[in-house]
């Protein structure tokens, strides 16, 4: 699922073989949660562990990608896959933290 809208989450897992969510700045802005960690936190209790759980940085350079990376795993928990957008800075973040072992998703991005 390409959302982090709560209900549509619950619903979607109802009835759905739902394999994780993904999100973004631009859909986290839609549903514009107050507090941002506690709302991944709540998608992640809804979908479980058994489904993976996908969270996209705003950060455009290498060191500070890494860096939101580690927040968002300390925030949120240990098996979240960082999505990276696919550009220099992005990819040497994507090396770096693959290195450490974290789960990582590269995603493109339009200008």
């Amino acid at each position: 699922m390409d959302t982090v809208n709560l209900e549509d989450i619950k619903e979607a897992v109802e009835y759905m073989p739902i394999v994780g969510v993904t999100s973004n700045p631009s859909i986290v802005k839609k549903t514009s949660p107050k507090d941002f960690f506690k709302h991944m936190k709540e998608v992640r209790k809804i979908i479980g562990k058994e489904r993976s759980l996908h969270i996209q940085v705003i950060s455009k350079e290498c060191d500070e990608i890494v860096k939101e990376a580690h927040r968002i795993l300390e925030k949120i928990d240990d098996q979240v896959y960082i999505k990276v957008p696919v550009s220099y800075e992005g990819v040497k973040a994507i090396k770096k933290l693959k290195a450490e072992g974290v789960n990582v998703t590269a995603t493109a991005v339009y200008d």
